[in-house]
Formats: structure tokens, C-alpha cells, sequence
């Protein structure tokens, strides 16, 4: 019996592993005529993470293109409960501007809880309404 005692002291409970974080897009919204969309989402990660929003918005539009990204990467502190963000995402001024209809979105929420850092991706077709 005596060999066993420091054994369970040695073993111990290992430290929980950081869950990924989720990633719910909930609307995009024509903004300024279409000079850039308003995104909203639902972000999800462990408490005391710190958290950072990137991604881009493509669309066709006629024989040109509606693109733009993130200017800023939108960063927050994860709460560990259901955060609702909001983004502008400017069209590039050397494309078109965005207009009511599908878009291609891809969007990556990073949640660091030091170092190493976990994503959630959204790679999904959005319909873009006023």
C-alpha cells in the first residue's frame, strides 16, 4: 500500500483542455449603398481567451467583383457564454460595390487562451439584405 500513495500523488488531475471556439453567422446587411456590409455573429470560447474575428466577403457582381475583409482583426475577451459581435466590412474601392443578394463568406474566429490558440471557421454562402 505504501507504493500506491505516491503514485496518486504524482498522477493528479490533468488541467482541462481548451474547447474550440463556435462560430454563428447571423446576418449581413447592405451597408451605405453598398460601400460595405455590417456582419453579425455569434461567438462562443472559453472565458478570460482572448478572441480575434477575421475574414472576407466576396460577390459577382455583373462582370466585376464585390470583395472586402476585415480592416481591423475584431478582438474581445471571451466570457465563456454566447457573445454577439458585430463587424463593417468595406467593399475594396477598386471593385464593385456590395449589392442585396449570395455571397461567399469566410470568416475565422481564433480564441487564445495564452499561446496556442484554437479557430472556429465559417466557409458558407450568405445571402447580403438591407
Amino acid at each position: 500500500m505504501a507504493l500506491v500513495l505516491p503514485l496518486l500523488v504524482l498522477v493528479g488531475a490533468a488541467p482541462a483542455a481548451a474547447a474550440a471556439p463556435t462560430l454563428k453567422v447571423t446576418s449581413v446587411t447592405l451597408v451605405a449603398k453598398g460601400a460595405g456590409v455590417r456582419l453579425d455573429v455569434v461567438v462562443t470560447c472559453d472565458e478570460g481567451s482572448s478572441g480575434e474575428l477575421r475574414g472576407t466577403i466576396t460577390q459577382a457582381a455583373g462582370n466585376r467583383i464585390a470583395n472586402g475583409s476585415v480592416p481591423q482583426y475584431r478582438i474581445w475577451t471571451c466570457t465563456g457564454q454566447s457573445q454577439p459581435l458585430s463587424t463593417l466590412i468595406p467593399a475594396d474601392v477598386a471593385g464593385a460595390p456590395f449589392h442585396t443578394g449570395e455571397a461567399l463568406l469566410l470568416m475565422v474566429a481564433y480564441a487564445c487562451p495564452g499561446a496556442n490558440c484554437e479557430e472556429a471557421r465559417a466557409e458558407q454562402v450568405v445571402r447580403i439584405v438591407r
